[in-house]
C-alpha cells in the first residue's frame, strides 16, 4: 500500500479535500462472491459522481477503488501497483473502463448476462401487483444485459404487463415511443387502478354495515309486536280495566259486590272463583273438559 500512497501524493501537491463525508464508502471487495462485483462498482461510481472535482481523472478513480480491494482481489492488483510511474492511458491504473471490465471478467459471474436475459424474458407483473415494483425489477435486469435497443426493451416491458393495464394502453390517446414514456404512463394507470380499488373496498364495507343496522329494527319491532300480543291476550282474560286498580287487581268495592251476588271475583261470571275457566291458575290444575257449565256475567 506504500506505492498506492505515493501515487496519490504524486497526483496532487496536497491531500484532496473530499466532499463526501456523509456518503457511505464502498464495502471491501475480496473477489470471492461474483454477485458483489456490480454493487462494489456502483458504490464507487456514486462517490465519483457526487464529487467530480476530486475524481476528474480515471487514475484517481482506479486508485480510490483499489484501496478497498482485499484478499484475492488485492493480490490481483498488486503487480500493477509496483509500476505506478507508468502514465500510459492504456495501463490498467490509468483507465477506469479497463479496470471495471477486468473486475467483471476476473471476479464476476461469467453467465450473468445470459441469466439476466432469461429472467427478463420471463419477468411478469401480477394482475393485482404494482407497476413501480415491476419497473424496478425490469430496470435492474436491463442494467446487466447491455444494450438491447429501445424497441426491444419496450416490447419486453409490455409483454410482462397484466391484461388490465394492456387494455387501458390500447385506448390511450398519446403515442408512446420510448421506454420511459411507457413506464410513466403505466405507473399513472396503475395508480388510478389501485385508488379505485380502495374506493370500491370502502364502498363494500359501508354496504355490508347497512343491513346490520336496518335488520336490528325489524327484530325489535317483532319483539314489541309479540309483547303487545301477549299483553292484549292477558287483557282479554282479565276483568275490564275500569274495575281494576293501578296494580291490575279488582277494586275493593267491585270485589265485595261480586261476593255478595255470588259472582266470580275474577271474571264476574255466575260461578265460583275455583271453577272459573278464564282464571290461569284453574287452567293449570283442572283437567281438560272438566269445567262445569258456566253462565255469562
Amino acid at each position: 500500500m506504500a506505492n498506492l500512497q505515493a501515487a496519490s501524493s504524486s497526483d496532487s501537491s496536497r491531500p484532496p479535500a473530499f466532499k463526501t463525508p456523509s456518503m457511505k464508502a464502498p464495502e471491501c471487495f475480496d473477489g470471492t462472491q461474483p454477485f458483489k462485483v456490480r454493487s462494489f462498482i456502483q458504490s464507487c461510481q456514486l462517490i465519483f459522481h457526487n464529487d467530480p472535482a476530486n475524481f476528474s481523472q480515471d487514475r484517481k478513480k482506479v486508485l480510490y477503488a483499489t484501496s478497498f480491494l482485499i484478499g484475492r482481489a488485492a493480490k490481483w492488483i498488486e503487480p500493477y501497483l509496483s509500476n505506478l510511474t507508468n502514465q500510459d492511458s492504456s495501463y490498467l491504473l490509468n483507465s477506469w473502463p479497463l479496470f471495471e471490465s477486468q473486475l467483471f471478467t476476473l471476479f464476476g459471474d461469467p453467465n450473468e448476462v445470459r441469466k439476466a436475459e432469461a429472467e427478463l424474458d420471463g419477468l411478469r407483473m401480477k394482475e393485482g401487483g404494482h407497476v413501480s415494483l415491476y419497473k424496478a425489477d425490469f430496470r435492474s435486469l436491463v442494467s446487466r444485459i447491455g444494450d438491447w435497443g429501445e424497441r426491444a426493451l419496450i416490447h419486453h416491458f409490455r409483454k410482462g404487463l397484466p391484461s388490465r393495464i394492456l387494455d387501458q394502453l390500447a385506448s390511450h390517446p398519446s403515442n408512446i415511443d420510448s421506454l420511459q414514456d411507457l413506464m410513466d404512463v403505466t405507473v399513472e394507470l396503475d395508480t388510478r387502478y389501485h385508488e379505485r380499488q380502495k374506493e370500491k373496498s370502502h364502498y363494500q364495507e359501508k354496504k355490508l354495515e347497512a343491513p346490520r343496522s336496518s335488520t336490528s329494527h325489524p327484530q325489535n319491532s317483532s319483539s314489541s309486536s309479540h309483547k303487545k300480543k301477549n299483553f292484549h291476550a292477558q287483557k282479554r282474560d282479565k276483568p275490564h280495566s275500569s274495575l281494576l286498580n293501578k296494580d291490575f287487581k279488582l277494586k275493593g268495592s267491585e270485589k265485595e259486590r261480586r261476593i255478595k251476588e255470588g259472582l266470580c271475583t275474577y271474571c264476574g261470571g255466575k260461578h265460583s272463583l275455583e271453577s272459573c275457566f278464564k282464571r290461569p291458575q284453574n287452567k293449570l290444575t283442572q283437567p281438560s273438559g272438566q269445567f262445569p257449565s258456566q253462565g255469562k256475567a
